[in-house]
C-alpha cells in the first residue's frame, strides 16, 4: 500500500491509514444519523401556522383547521369576570383573522383537549405581549417553560406601574411587596384583617384573611386550604401544583390546623369565595 506521495507504506502505517479510513467512515455515518434524527424532530416539533377565526376569551381561540388553542404560560381573566371582556378585545385585535405561527414547549395539551402554546404575529410574541400589556397574569403550566423569566419579569413590571388591568383588581400582585402596599391604599378599616367567615363580602377586593384551616385536598392541578368543612360554600385557598416548589415540603400537611393569614385577591369561584396564592410570602402562620 502507499502514500499520498506513491510511497511504499510499512505495516503500522498501513495498519494505521485503514484505521483513520474506518474511524471516517463511522463519524460520517454518524453524522448522517444525527441529521437524520434532528430532521425527524424538527418534523415532529416543527411550528404550525394557521389562521384565528374566533376568539373566545384573553388566552383562547379557535383556528381555521378546528383546533382550540390556549395560550400557554398565561391566564386571562373568563368573559363573564371583571376585565374579562377587555382581554378578549385586545387579544381579538392581536390574532382575529391573521396567520399566527403556534410555538410548543413541554405541555402539548390541557385537560380540556387544547393545544397550548406560545402565539406569534410576525415577530412578536402574543403571550409576552398580553402580560407586558397587562391584560393577563403568569399562569404555569409546567415548572420548566421556556419564557417563564420573561413573563414573570414583564407581570412584575406591569403590576408595579399599574399598566392594563393591573389598574385594577382584576389579578393578585405578584409578590406581598405589592400586595401590602395596595393593601395600605385600600385600608379594609383599623387592622386591614377580615375573618373568612366574611371573606365572601370582599369579593373583588384585596383582603389579609385570617382563620384556621380545618381541611386541605391536593388534586393533580391545585392543593386547596379550606376554612370549614362546607368547602363548598366557604372561602378556600388555592394553589397550583406547579407553584408548590416554592412552597414549604408536603405543605398539605404543613398548613393543615394551622392558624393563617393569607393576603391576596378574594374572587368568586363556582358561587364560593377563593384566593389564589402562588407565594408562601402570602401566607402568615399565626403563633
Amino acid at each position: 500500500m502507499k502514500d499520498e506521495g506513491g510511497r511504499q507504506m510499512s505495516k503500522y502505517k498501513v495498519q494505521k491509514a485503514k484505521c483513520m479510513t474506518t474511524e471516517r467512515r463511522r463519524k460520517k455515518g454518524l453524522s448522517y444519523v444525527v441529521v437524520g434524527l434532528l430532521l425527524l424532530g424538527v418534523g415532529l416539533h416543527a411550528d404550525e401556522v394557521t389562521r384565528v377565526i374566533k376568539v373566545n376569551d384573553g388566552d383562547t381561540f379557535l383556528t381555521s383547521d378546528s383546533q382550540h388553542v390556549r395560550l400557554l404560560g398565561i391566564d386571562a381573566a373568563e368573559s363573564y369576570q371583571p376585565g374579562g371582556d377587555v382581554a378578549t378585545e385586545i387579544l381579538g385585535k392581536y390574532v382575529l383573522g391573521r396567520t399566527v405561527r403556534l410555538e410548543s414547549d413541554l405541555s402539548d395539551k390541557d385537560h380540556f383537549g387544547r393545544l397550548l402554546r406560545y402565539v406569534w404575529v410576525g415577530d412578536t410574541n402574543i403571550n409576552l405581549e398580553m402580560i407586558a400589556k397587562g391584560y393577563a397574569t403568569v399562569r404555569l403550566y409546567q415548572e420548566s417553560l421556556k419564557y417563564r423569566d420573561t413573563l414573570e419579569m414583564l407581570e412584575k413590571q406591569a403590576a408595579s406601574i399599574g399598566r392594563g388591568l393591573w389598574a385594577f383588581n382584576v389579578f393578585t400582585p405578584p409578590s406581598i411587596r405589592l400586595i401590602r402596599e395596595k393593601l395600605a391604599r385600600e385600608s379594609l378599616g383599623d387592622s386591614g384583617v377580615i375573618s373568612w367567615a366574611v371573606a365572601g363580602d370582599y369579593i373583588g377586593k384585596l383582603a389579609t384573611v385570617e382563620g384556621t384551616i380545618v381541611r386541605t385536598y391536593q388534586s393533580d392541578k391545585v392543593l386547596f386550604l379550606n376554612f370549614h368543612e362546607d368547602y363548598r360554600n366557604t372561602f378556600s385557598v388555592a394553589i397550583f401544583v406547579t407553584d408548590l416548589h416554592k412552597f414549604p415540603e408536603n405543605a398539605r400537611e404543613h398548613y393543615k390546623s394551622k392558624t393563617v393569614r393569607i393576603s391576596g385577591l378574594v374572587k368568586e369561584y363556582k358561587g364560593a369565595p377563593e384566593m389564589i396564592v402562588r407565594n408562601p410570602d402570602q401566607i402568615e402562620i399565626m403563633e
